[in-house]
C-alpha cells in the first residue's frame, strides 16, 4: 500500500549532516523504498536476463530444434511479461517515493516556519524559504525518486556479469572490470560539480529574494517611479544565475556524454570479443546474439547509475539548505521553568504603559514605528530590550510558555497579509473554530464588528469568494477590516491592535469604533492609535511621550495635555 500525504507527522529529522538527512528521510519512508528497489532489482533484472533467453532461441534455430524454440520462445514471452509487471509496479513506488519525500520536506519547512514565527523573517529571506519549498525538495526527492532504477541498475551488472563469466572468462571481466571503471571515472566531476551546484543554488536563492522584495514593494516602486532601478536589479542578480547554471552545465554535459561512452565503450569491447570467439568456434552463433545483447542493455544499467550519482551531488547540496532553516533557532524561547499564566493587567514596565484587564485601552504613540514596536512587545513577537519587562496579571511573558502567550494575547498588524483561501476560512480561522464554549462572536457577527459586510456582498461569491495571495485582491483597507474580523471571531483574552482602521475612510472608522466596544466588552483590548474617532470610543488612553505616559479619557487629555492634542488633531489646531 502506498503512503498518504500530506503525512500525518513529517517526523523528527537527522541534522547533523545532508547525507544523515537524506538517509533519514529514506528511512522515513522504507517501506515505499525497500518496494520500488525490490521491483526495480526485478524489472532491470529481468531485462538483463531476456538477452540468455534469446540466445538459446537462435540456437534452436541454428540447431532446428523446434520444440527447444518453442520452450525457449515461452521463456521469453514469459519474463516480458514479469518485466512489464514489474516495471509497473517499480514505477508507482518511484513516484510515490518522489512525492511523499517532497511532501516531507515541505512540512518539514513548513513547521520550522511555524516554530521561528515572526523571527524567520529576520534569519532568512522570503526567496531562500520560497526555493526551499520548491527546488531544494524537487532536488531531494529525486535521489529517492532514483533509488529504485538504482538498485535495478546494480543487480542487473552483476547478473549480465555472471551470465557472462558462464559462457566466457573474457567477456565476463569485461563488464566486471569495466562497470567499475565507467563510474570511477565520473568521480572527479563529483567535487566540481558539487561546488558549482552550491554557487548556483545561492545565487538561485539571491535572486529569489530580489523576486519576493520587488513583488512586495510594487506600489511603493511604483509611487516612487524606481520600477526600472529595480528591474535592473533583477536583470543583474538573473545574470549571475545565468553564468552560475553555465558553469553547472559544462560539468553536468560532461556527465551527459559519458552516460553514452562509457556504456558504448563496454558494447564495441564485448561485441568485438564475442565476435572473435565465434570465429575460433569458442562459443556458438547464438551466444554472439546475446552477447551483443547484454552489451547494448548495460547503456541503461551504466547511465543510470552515472545518472544516480548527478542526482545524489545535487540532492546533497539541497539537503544542506534545508539544515540551514532546520537548524535555525527561535528568537523566542520558552523557559524552561515556566510559570503558572495569571488573567490581569497587561503591563509594560519598561514604558509604565498598562492595560486593565477588561478594558479597551487605546495608546497613542506619535511615531508609528515606536508604537509598531511596542505593539510587537506587548504580545512578545520581540523581546523586550535591556531590562523592560511585559508581565500580564503581574506574570513575566517570558516566564510563559510562547504558545501560552500567543493562545493569550493577538497581535494585529497596522499592515495584515492574507493567505490564499476563500473569505470564510480568513475570518473563521482554526483557532476560532476549536473552541465549543461560544461566546465567541460568530462569522457574520465579527464581520459586522469590522463593518465588512460590505466586502462580503461586493464580492461575486460572497464568504466563499478567493483571497489571493496575501489578499491582493482587496485594497488596504478591506484587508484591514477582514483581518479585524478574524481577530474579533478568534476572542482571544487580550487583543493589540495596530493602527487598526490607517486605511479605511472616517465614515467606516466611526462604525467600526462604536461596535468595537460592544464585540469586545469584558475582554482586554489594546488599540495603538492617534484617530480621534476610535479614542472617542475608547474606555481609557494612555498617551506614551518622550518615556512617560498619561492616562485619561480621550475628553481629559484633549482638554489638559497640548501635546496630546497636537499628536491627534496632527497640529492641525
Amino acid at each position: 500500500m502506498l503512503s498518504r500525504i500530506p503525512l500525518a507527522h513529517p517526523g523528527d529529522p537527522d541534522l547533523r549532516s545532508p547525507v544523515r538527512f537524506l538517509f533519514w528521510i529514506a528511512r522515513g519512508q522504507r517501506r515505499t523504498v525497500v518496494g520500488g528497489a525490490f521491483f526495480g532489482a526485478l524489472w532491470m533484472g529481468t531485462q538483463g536476463v531476456i538477452p540468455a533467453a534469446l540466445g538459446q532461441s537462435v540456437n534452436a534455430i541454428t540447431q532446428r530444434n523446434g520444440s527447444a524454440l518453442i520452450v525457449w520462445a515461452s521463456v521469453v514471452l514469459a519474463l516480458g511479461i514479469l518485466q512489464a509487471a514489474a516495471g509497473v509496479l517499480r514505477h508507482r513506488r518511484a513516484v510515490s517515493n518522489f512525492l511523499e519525500a517532497c511532501v516531507r520536506v515541505q512540512q518539514l519547512v513548513i513547521r520550522a516556519a511555524i516554530r521561528l514565527g515572526a523571527g524567520l523573517p529576520r534569519q532568512i529571506g522570503a526567496g531562500e524559504v520560497a526555493s526551499l519549498g520548491t527546488t531544494d525538495m524537487v532536488r531531494v526527492a529525486r535521489l529517492l525518486d532514483i533509488s529504485a532504477r538504482g538498485t535495478g541498475a546494480v543487480v542487473s551488472i552483476v547478473i549480465v556479469a555472471v551470465i557472462l563469466l558462464s559462457t566466457s572468462t573474457q567477456l565476463g571481466l569485461v563488464v566486471l572490470i569495466g562497470a567499475p571503471i565507467a563510474a570511477l571515472l565520473i568521480l572527479p566531476a563529483m567535487g566540481p560539480l558539487e561546488r558549482r551546484q552550491r554557487a548556483e543554488r545561492q545565487q538561485r536563492g539571491a535572486a529569489s529574494a530580489v523576486a519576493a522584495d520587488t513583488v512586495a514593494g510594487l506600489r511603493v516602486l511604483r509611487g516612487l517611479g524606481g520600477e526600472a532601478d529595480f528591474s535592473a536589479r533583477y536583470a543583474r542578480t538573473s545574470q549571475e544565475v545565468r553564468h552560475a547554471t553555465v558553469r553547472t552545465a559544462l560539468i553536468q554535459s560532461l556527465l551527459d556524454g559519458l552516460q553514452v561512452f562509457l556504456p558504448g565503450a563496454i558494447l564495441v569491447a564485448i561485441t568485438f570479443l564475442g565476435a572473435r570467439l565465434v570465429r575460433s568456434g569458442s562459443i556458438p552463433p547464438g551466444e554472439l546474439v546475446a552477447d551483443y545483447a547484454y552489451a547494448a542493455f548495460l547503456a541503461l544499467p551504466v547511465q543510470t547509475l552515472i545518472q544516480a550519482a548527478s542526482v545524489w551531488s545535487a540532492a546533497t547540496v539541497a539537503a544542506g539548505r534545508v539544515l540551514t532553516v532546520l537548524r535555525l533557532d527561535a528568537d523566542l524561547a520558552s523557559p524552561a521553568d515556566p510559570a503558572e499564566p495569571i488573567d490581569g493587567d497587561l503591563v509594560d514596565e519598561g514604558s509604565g504603559l498598562s492595560a486593565p484587564r477588561g478594558l479597551l485601552t487605546a495608546v497613542v504613540i506619535a511615531d508609528p514605528d515606536v508604537a509598531s514596536a511596542t505593539a510587537a512587545r506587548l504580545g512578545r513577537l520581540i523581546d523586550p530590550s535591556g531590562t523592560a519587562t511585559v508581565t500580564l496579571g503581574g506574570v513575566a511573558l517570558d516566564r510563559l510558555p510562547v504558545d501560552e502567550v500567543r493562545r493569550r494575547i493577538l497581535v494585529v498588524d497596522r499592515d495584515p497579509q492574507l493567505l490564499v483561501g476563500s473569505l470564510r476560512d480568513a475570518v473563521d480561522t482554526p483557532s476560532a473554530r476549536s473552541d465549543a464554549a461560544d461566546r465567541r462572536p460568530s462569522v457574520d457577527e465579527a464581520i459586522a464588528a469590522a463593518c465588512g459586510a460590505d466586502i462580503v456582498t461586493g464580492l461575486g461569491n460572497g464568504l466563499d469568494s478567493q483571497v489571493s495571495e496575501r489578499g491582493r485582491s482587496l485594497s488596504g483597507g478591506q484587508r484591514q477590516r477582514i483581518a479585524l474580523a478574524a481577530a474579533l471571531r478568534a476572542d482571544p483574552d487580550v487583543l493589540v491592535l495596530d493602527e487598526p482602521t490607517s486605511a479605511v475612510d472616517a465614515h467606516t472608522e466611526a462604525i467600526i469604533g462604536e461596535r468595537l466596544g460592544a464585540v469586545r466588552r469584558g475582554r482586554t483590548t489594546v488599540i495603538f492609535t492617534t484617530s480621534p474617532l476610535l479614542l472617542a470610543r475608547a474606555d481609557r488612553v494612555a498617551f506614551v511621550d518622550d518615556g512617560t505616559v498619561v492616562a485619561g479619557t480621550h475628553s481629559q487629555l484633549m482638554a489638559t495635555n497640548a501635546r496630546y492634542r497636537q499628536v491627534v488633531t496632527r497640529g492641525s489646531e
